[in-house]
C-alpha cells in the first residue's frame, strides 16, 4: 500500500496539523434524492454561500451497480461536472455502508448475525458484515470500479470510506466471524497454550483444546463470560473493521493521484490509534453536539468530545456538523438558535477542525432521516440557517489559509480513549464510571476554570503539559511507565487515579500489589480498596492541609514507600490513613490520589494541584462564558473567543492582534465569535 498523504508530514500526535492544502468547506449532498433540476441552482447557492467542496456518493451503490457486475457512473459524473463548473469540488464515498438488494438477496451469508444467532436483514443500513470473505470482495469489486472511473477526473479530490463504520450494529457473529476470529486468535497467541494462559482458562473449566473449539462470546449464554476473551473479541472487531477498510484504502492509493483518505466517525469497538487511523491521511469526526439536551452542558461536553478526538491522531476533518435540529423516529434533537450553529461551528474549528461540512444540504423528505434537517428545510427554501452559512463561508475566505498548518495550543491535560483500558471498563465495569466519564469530569472543570485544556494518550509527546491526569486506567502498559517517569522528571506534575495499573494486557488482574505496573513510579501501593456503597448512608471524606473533600465511588488506604502523605481519609475506620500520595522525581511531581476523581473531588483538589503545576490562565481578564482557545504555528497564533451566552456580553479587554472574524469593539453578539491573529 502506497505511504498516506501524511507519511513525511508529522507522525501521529494531538499536535498535528491536517496535510490539506486548503480550508475546505461545504457539505453532505445527496443528488439522487432529488430532481436533477435542482442540481445548478444547488449549486449556484452553494458558490454563494462560500462552499469549495461537497461530499457524496455513501449510500448510492445501488445506482452505481445496479445489477451484479455491472457499474454506472453517468449520474455523479454529470452531478460533479455541473458542481465544479461553480467552482465546487467533490469528496466521493466507497458505498459499502449499505449493499444493494441484489447482493444481500443472493448472498444471504454476507448478513451479520446477532448474539442470539438472527440474521439482520434489509432495509436499513449496516447490514453486512466485514469480515465475511465474500462481502470483502464485493466491497474491493466497487471501490476498484470507482477507482478506475474517477482517477482523471480533477474535481474528486478526496475519499471517506464507508460510513460511520460500527455505528448502529458493531458485532457479528456467524460463521465467517466465526472462522475469522479463530484465525486472528492464532496469528497472535500461535499456541493454544499461550492462549489458555493469557485467557485464565483454568477457570470454570473453560480449558480449549485447540483453536477450532472457540466461539465469539455472547451474553448471557448462559452466564457471564471471560473478560479476557471479551476483550480478544473486543480487539478483533477493531482489526475486522480495519483490515475491511485496508481493502479500499490500498485499492484507492494504487491510483497514484494526491487524493486524501478518511473515514468519519467516530464508533464503538473501534481502536482509532491503531491500524484503522494509520492507514488514513486524516481522521474524520462528525460533530452534533445538539445530542446534548442542555444548554449549559453542551458548551462543556462539545469541547471534551472535540479534544478527545484530536488526541486519537492530531487535528481533524468534520464530514458532518450538525447545522439544524437532528432527529429518526424515536427523538428530535433541539433546534440551534440563530447564530448558535456558527458558534458550534467555530467551537470546532478552534479545537481542531481542519476542514468543515454541514449535514446536510437539503433537508430529506423520505426514509428513516426525515427530520435529521439540513441547511435547507424539505421544502428548498433558504432560511436563517442558510444565510448564517454564507456568513460563516464569507469569513473562512479569510480565516482558511490562516489555520494551514496550526494546531491547539494546550499546558494540562486528560487521558482519554484507550481502546483496551476503555474496553476492559466496558466489560467488567463493577457498577463504578468509566475512565472516560471521568476524564469528562476532569477536562470540564480545568476547561471551565479557564486553563488552556485538551486530551493526550500517554504515548504522545508530553512536553508543554504541566499538569496530567490519568483517571483510572485499569491497564497501564509497561511500555508507557518510563515515558511517564521521564515527563515527570522533566518537570511536569501527574496524577493516577485509584484503580490504575490493576489489569495486565490479557484483562486479568495483577499480581503485583496495586497499582501495579506503576507502583514503583508512584512510591506508594494499595493497603486496602473498596466501593463506597451505599455512599449516602456512609459518608466519606478525605482531608488536604487546605481542604476538606467529600469522596465518592471508591476508597483506598495506601502504604507510602518512597512517596509522602498528601492527603488523608477523615472520618470513618480509614481516619488518618493515607489516601493521596505525592512523591518528588526530578524536577516534578506524582500524585496518587485513592479515590476516583469525580466532580466534588475535583472541584476541592484540583485548586491544589493546579497552584502546584504552576498553571496560570492565560486569559484572566475574559468573562466566564467567552471560551478562549489559541491555535498556533511556528509564525502565529490564532486567539477564537467565543460567546456562549444567549445574550450579548461584553469584555474588559482582549488579546492584542489583528480582527480576523468578527465585529470590532470589546462587544459580543448573543453566540458570538472573534478570531484575533498575533505574528510570533
Amino acid at each position: 500500500m502506497n505511504k498516506p498523504l501524511f507519511s513525511n508530514y508529522r507522525p501521529i500526535s494531538h499536535r498535528r496539523p491536517a496535510p490539506f492544502k486548503n480550508f475546505y468547506f461545504g457539505a453532505a449532498y445527496y443528488p439522487e434524492h432529488w430532481d436533477s433540476s435542482l442540481l445548478d441552482n444547488d449549486a449556484g447557492r452553494m458558490a454563494a454561500a462560500g462552499f469549495n467542496v461537497v461530499r457524496m456518493g455513501e449510500f448510492a451503490w445501488h445506482m452505481m451497480e445496479p445489477r451484479e457486475g455491472e457499474f454506472d457512473f453517468a449520474f455523479f459524473d454529470e452531478a460533479i461536472a455541473r458542481l465544479a463548473r461553480h467552482g465546487i469540488m467533490t469528496i466521493m464515498c466507497t458505498p459499502t455502508a449499505a449493499a444493494p438488494r441484489w447482493l444481500t438477496q443472493h448472498y444471504p451469508d454476507t448478513l451479520r448475525v446477532d448474539s442470539e444467532s438472527r440474521p439482520l436483514q434489509h432495509g436499513s443500513r449496516q447490514q453486512c458484515c466485514s469480515s465475511n470473505f465474500r462481502y470483502r470482495e464485493f466491497s474491493r469489486r466497487i471501490s476498484s470500479a470507482m477507482q478506475t472511473h474517477f482517477l482523471d477526473n480533477p474535481h474528486v479530490i478526496g475519499w471517506q470510506t464507508d460510513n460511520e463504520m460500527n455505528c448502529h450494529f458493531s458485532e457479528c457473529h456467524c460463521l465467517s466471524c466465526q472462522e475469522e476470529f479463530r484465525h486472528f486468535l492464532q496469528q497472535k497467541y500461535v499456541s493454544i497454550d499461550r492462549l489458555n494462559t493469557a485467557w485464565g482458562t483454568v477457570f470454570w473449566a473453560l480449558h480449549f483444546d485447540d483453536f477450532g473449539q472457540i466461539e465469539t462470546p455472547r451474553p448471557n449464554r448462559p452466564t457471564y463470560c471471560n473478560p479476557s476473551q471479551q476483550l480478544d473479541y473486543s480487539r478483533f472487531l477493531s482489526h475486522s473493521a480495519a483490515m475491511f477498510q485496508r481493502d479500499q484504502v490500498e485499492i484507492l492509493r494504487e491510483a497514484g493521484r494526491d487524493w486524501f483518505i478518511f473515514h468519519n466517525g467516530c464508533m464503538r469497538n473501534i481502536d482509532y490509534r491503531g491500524d484503522f487511523s494509520r492507514d488514513l491521511d486524516i481522521l474524520g469526526y462528525d460533530s452534533y453536539p445538539m445530542f446534548v439536551h442542555s444548554a449549559v452542558s453542551r458548551r462543556f461536553s462539545h469541547a471534551y468530545n472535540l479534544d478527545s478526538i484530536r488526541s486519537l491522531t492530531g487535528n481533524f476533518i468534520i464530514p458532518e456538523h450538525q447545522s439544524g435540529p437532528g432527529g429518526q423516529a424515536p427523538y428530535l434533537l433541539g433546534t440551534p438558535e440563530p447564530g448558535e450553529m456558527r458558534k458550534l461551528s467555530y467551537v470546532s474549528i478552534a479545537r481542531g477542525g481542519d476542514s468543515l461540512l454541514y449535514f446536510r444540504w437539503r433537508t430529506c423528505r423520505f426514509g428513516a432521516e426525515e427530520y435529521w434537517c439540513g441547511i435547507l428545510d424539505h421544502d428548498d427554501v433558504p432560511r436563517r440557517r442558510y444565510q448564517e452559512t454564507c456568513r460563516i463561508g464569507a469569513e473562512l475566505r479569510l480565516l482558511g489559509p490562516e489555520l494551514h498548518g496550526t494546531f491547539v495550543k494546550i499546558d494540562c491535560a486528560v487521558a482519554v480513549r484507550d481502546y483496551d483500558t476503555s474496553t476492559a471498563h466496558k466489560i467488567y465495569p463493577l457498577g463504578l464510571p468509566s475512565p472516560d466519564q471521568i476524564a469528562e469530569c476532569v477536562h470540564k472543570w480545568l476547561y471551565g476554570n479557564g486553563f488552556e485544556a485538551g486530551c493526550v494518550h500517554p504515548e504522545d509527546d508530553l512536553s508543554g503539559i504541566k499538569l496530567y491526569v490519568i483517571p483510572h486506567w485499569e491497564i497501564i502498559r509497561p511500555e508507557w511507565v518510563p515515558l511517564l517517569e521521564n515527563y515527570v522528571r522533566n518537570g511536569g506534575v501527574l496524577v493516577i487515579g485509584a484503580r490504575s495499573g490493576t489489569r495486565t494486557v490479557d484483562n486479568q488482574i495483577t499480581a503485583a500489589s496495586f497499582p501495579g505496573a506503576l507502583s514503583d513510579l508512584v512510591g506508594a501501593t494499595v493497603e486496602e480498596y473498596g466501593k463506597q456503597n451505599p455512599e449516602a448512608e456512609r459518608v466519606l471524606y478525605l482531608k488536604t492541609a487546605k481542604s476538606r473533600i467529600l469522596s465518592e465511588h471508591w476508597y483506598e488506604v495506601l502504604r507510602l514507600h518512597q512517596a509522602e502523605n498528601y492527603a488523608t481519609w477523615d472520618n470513618r475506620f480509614q481516619a488518618g490513613l493515607p489516601a493521596i500520595s505525592i512523591r518528588s522525581l526530578g524536577r516534578g511531581k506524582v500524585i496518587y490520589v485513592g479515590t476516583y476523581l469525580s466532580e466534588p473531588v475535583c472541584a476541592g483538589l484540583l485548586p491544589e494541584l493546579v497552584e502546584l503545576a504552576g498553571l496560570q490562565k492565560p486569559w484572566p481578564q475574559l468573562p466566564q462564558e467567552i471560551e478562549a482557545v489559541r491555535r498556533v504555528a511556528a509564525d502565529r497564533e490564532l486567539i477564537f473567543l467565543i460567546n456562549h451566552c444567549e445574550g450579548e456580553i461584553t469584555a474588559g479587554s482582549l488579546p492584542e492582534g489583528d480582527l480576523l472574524v468578527g465585529l470590532t469593539g470589546l462587544k459580543f453578539e448573543p453566540y458570538g465569535v472573534k478570531v484575533i491573529r498575533r505574528h510570533c
